[in-house]
This record gives structure tokens, sequence and C-alpha cells, in this order.
């Protein structure tokens, strides 16, 4: 026993034995001395008469034997509620539990002017031991980059910096649109409403598309549109409509010719072919870091394997309550099932977290201050902003903390990886 122990146990009316029942739950086996009991009924007591109002006395003034006749047994509940409550945040205290979900109270036994003992078992987060974190052996897949992936990435870039120009003929899929639409039953009265949208990128209907792909600018007509049972405006989720819609303009996407000129107005690339070697590389260093990170997740899979431990029921149903955020009105038993479907996932991720944090404390892997700002000077490079720029960005986003973090999971997959057979 430690001298602090002796101090606690010296002004403290508990006698508090604490068991670890397993990884998660803890065992407190609790007893209070008569004299202390007794003390705690005398407060709660006391505290009932200077509240309890009876015919024929003042507030507060009602005899003892009185109040003990009429509220004996609530004064009894309130004395064994104070005397478990005040166990609890002792033994919570004095012995440095972390806990989580309600603790449960169990094999109480009291009676007045005698002993008080009981039970609370409590869920804790658990220990995580990391005996083995090293020795494994995995296979790294290739990474190669294709002809195929960096056309595909320049193609993308050339629709990002495409210009929309006007065309006069049909609209199809991928042009922009203006259109005017109002309800048919409403008559000339009825509002007329103005939209500019792409086709074919799901911010219409089916139906109203179709109708607009029917249509040549300057053109208009009269549909009959179908809106889908799930659709967002609840007036309107699964009815029947006529409209009436005029085509306005339709623009088409003109890409830019894949020139020297165009890579260097993109960038800072003389040639189209510095374009291109510049994606290739950043395509490559991008399967590499998926690549160690795939490596990474396996090898921490393995570390969970060898360090096992159990994960505390209430911290389970407390990720399930975020994962599975359940309508109201829905369906219990359909509700409990979606739970059970990705519990073992969501186990998964809390063990993932806590050997992640276990493992970055216990071997130092948090980024510090220098760190930090240096790997925030390298992202600001590649978005030609300077350190305080990018800071300031990153905390208006809210982002500082969880990117500080991401980089120090980098460094744990680093750790992992060098410290196993990866081929």
């Amino acid at each position: 026993m430690t001298a602090a122990d002796s101090q606690a146990t010296a002004t403290d009316p508990f006698d508090i034995a604490i068991k670890r029942e397993n990884d998660y739950l803890r065992r407190l086996d609790v007893s209070v001395d008569p004299a202390q009991v007794a003390a705690a009924r005398r407060r709660e007591a006391a505290r009932l008469r200077k509240t309890t109002r009876i015919k024929g006395f003042r507030k507060g003034k009602v005899p003892v034997r009185i109040i003990e006749e009429r509220y004996g047994p609530l004064i009894d509940e309130r004395t064994v509620d104070a005397l478990v409550n005040r166990a609890y945040r002792n033994a919570v205290r004095r012995h440095d539990l972390s806990t989580i979900g309600e603790p449960v109270v169990s094999e109480l036994d009291y009676r007045p002017g005698e002993r008080l003992s009981f039970r609370i078992d409590v869920e804790v987060m658990p220990v995580v031991e990391l005996a083995r974190i090293g020795g494994f052996r995995v296979k790294r897949r290739e990474v190669a980059v294709e002809d195929a992936d960096v056309d595909e990435v320049i193609e993308n870039i050339r629709k990002e910096n495409a210009v929309l120009q006007p065309v006069d003929r049909a609209p199809r899929s991928g042009d922009v649109v203006a259109v005017a639409i109002r309800e048919h039953e409403g008559g000339d009265g009825a509002e007329e409403k103005p939209y500019r949208f792409e086709l074919g990128a799901g911010y219409a209907i089916p139906d109203v598309e179709d109708a607009i792909l029917a249509l040549a600018p300057g053109e208009e007509g009269t549909f009959t549109v179908s809106y889908p049972e799930d659709f967002g405006a609840a007036e309107l989720a699964g009815t029947t409509r006529s409209l009436q819609i005029r085509l306005d303009e339709v623009r088409a996407s003109e890409l830019p010719e894949l020139t020297d000129e165009f890579a260097s107005e993109i960038g800072n690339f003389g040639t189209l072919a510095d374009l291109r070697e510049a994606v290739e590389k950043e395509l490559l260093a991008r399967g590499e870091r998926q690549a160690d990170e795939e490596v990474g997740e396996r090898l921490l899979d393995a570390v969970i394997e060898a360090n096992a431990f159990e994960v505390p029921p209430s911290l389970t149903s407390r990720y399930l309550d975020r994962v599975i955020d359940a309508p109201e009105g829905a369906d219990p038993e359909q509700v409990e099932e979606a739970r059970k479907s990705v519990t073992p996932q969501v186990e998964r991720q809390i063990k993932r977290d806590l050997v992640l944090e276990r493992l970055i404390e216990d071997q130092g892997l948090d980024l510090s201050s220098e760190e930090f700002d240096e790997r925030l000077s390298e992202l600001g490079k590649a978005r030609g902003k300077s350190l305080v720029e990018t800071r300031r960005q990153l905390a208006k986003e809210k982002q500082l903390d969880p990117l500080r973090r991401r980089f120090a999971i980098d460094k744990a997959f680093r750790f992992l990886i060098d410290g196993s057979d990866v081929s």
C-alpha cells in the first residue's frame, strides 16, 4: 500500500476491494462501517426534515420521531443511494479508473444499524499491452503506373479546364442546359422557375432529363413527369405532374488541346511531356503510399491478433450508435440486425484505434512541433502556399488535429514496416 493509499484509507469511510474480472470489467466489493452508515442516515433524515411540511408543525420543525415513522423507508433508500454513489466516485478516483458505460450495483445488503455491503460492476477502457509488435512477414503488392492511368488523369485535367460554349443543337448528356419549368395545371399564372445544370449528372430526375433531351434550343413542350417515391420534396414524392419545360440554352464543354502551351498554362511545365512525367510520378507516389497503408493495416491486424484483448460491450454499443443512425419509427428488429452485421467491423475499428494509440504513445511516434511544421510546409508547397497560410487554412477547416494524427499514424505504419519482413 502506498502512502497515498494509506492517507485515502484514513479519511475514506469505505472499504473497497477491486478485482479484475477481465480486460474491461472491474468488480468493486464495498463495505461501509455501521457508524458511517448511521451518520449518513442521520444526514438524510435531517435533509428530509428541513423540507417536509406536516400539518401542526412549522416547516423544518417536525420532530425526528415523526419523520422516522412516516418516511423511514425513504430515508433508508436515500441513505443507500448516497453511500453507493459516494463509494463509486471514491473508487474511480482512488484507483484512477477510466470508466465507460453505467455501473451495475448488485448483492446489496442493508439493514439499519448494521454494516452496509454491495458490489459494483463497471466497465473500463481496456489496458492494451503490446508484448509483440514486430517480426511479422507480409507481402507488399507491386506498384505500377500504366500509360492509360496517366491519360485518364490528364483527361480529367482537360475537363477541369474546359470552357462552356453555346451550341445550336439538341442537348446531349454532359451538356449544361438552361431551362424554365412550370406546372402545366397552373395555367399561365403558374410560377416559372429557371434552372441551370449538367445533364447526366443526377441534378434532375430521369423524366425531366428525358424531356429536355427531346427539345431543341428555344423549344418548349408539355411533359408528364413521375417523381420517385424517395424524392426530397415530400409534397412531390411519388406523384405524377404535367410540366411545361422550355429549353433556353445548351452549352457544351470545349476541351483544350493537349499542347505544350496547355501544359505551361496549368502549371510549371515546359512541355506536355513534362506534364505527363509529373503525373506519372504523382501516381506512382500515391500508389506507393496506398501500398504502404495496406501493409500497415495488415501488420496492425497481426499486432492485434498477437496481443489479444476484449472490447467493452458498452464501448462497442457507443460506436454502433454512431454508425447505425436509425430514423425514428424504424423497425427495431431490422435495426438490431443491422447492428449485429457491422459489429465485427466496429470491434476491429475500436481495437485498431486503441492499438495505434498505445503504439504511438509507447514508441514516442507523435509529431513534435518542428516535425509538424515541416510536414505542413511540404503540404503548403504542393498547394503553392506558405506555412502560415497553410496553418491558417487548416485551422479554419478544423483539420489541424486530424492531420497531426494522420501523420502520427503514418509514422506508426512505417515503424511496423521497419520492424517486420515486408517483401
